[in-house]
């Protein structure tokens, strides 16, 4: 589980982050990255796991599984960070790595 400062809640907040970030495509994910977002905050991320995914308890399942890969990402992230990760139809044949994902975000970040 991902603490609570750290969670997205506003879907203004997730459109924002998936027009402005940078934007990172590895197997079964893609991760919005979006630096500078909130100024003098903590990062903030968003779980976007649609029907596509399958029933809901395949989608809570895979949720679960992207919010335990994604925590030793985030404070790794610079303050102020938004992130939204869309989970694709595949994840379930995907083993998620927070090295892998840590390593494609913050290469990304890099100007």
């Amino acid at each position: 589980m991902l603490a609570a400062l750290h969670r997205m809640r506003s879907s203004a907040d997730f459109q924002r982050v998936r027009r402005n970030g940078k934007k990172v495509v590895m197997a079964g994910l893609i991760v919005h990255v979006y630096t500078g977002m909130y100024p003098g905050r903590a990062t903030q991320v968003g779980l976007t796991v649609g029907k596509d995914c399958g029933n809901s308890v395949q989608r809570h399942r895979t949720s679960r599984r992207i919010r335990a890969a994604i925590r030793p990402v985030v404070p790794k992230l610079p303050p102020g960070t938004g992130v939204v990760v869309k989970a694709l139809p595949e994840i379930h044949a995907v083993v998620l790595d927070s090295h892998l994902i840590t390593e494609s975000v913050l290469t990304k970040m890099k100007p």
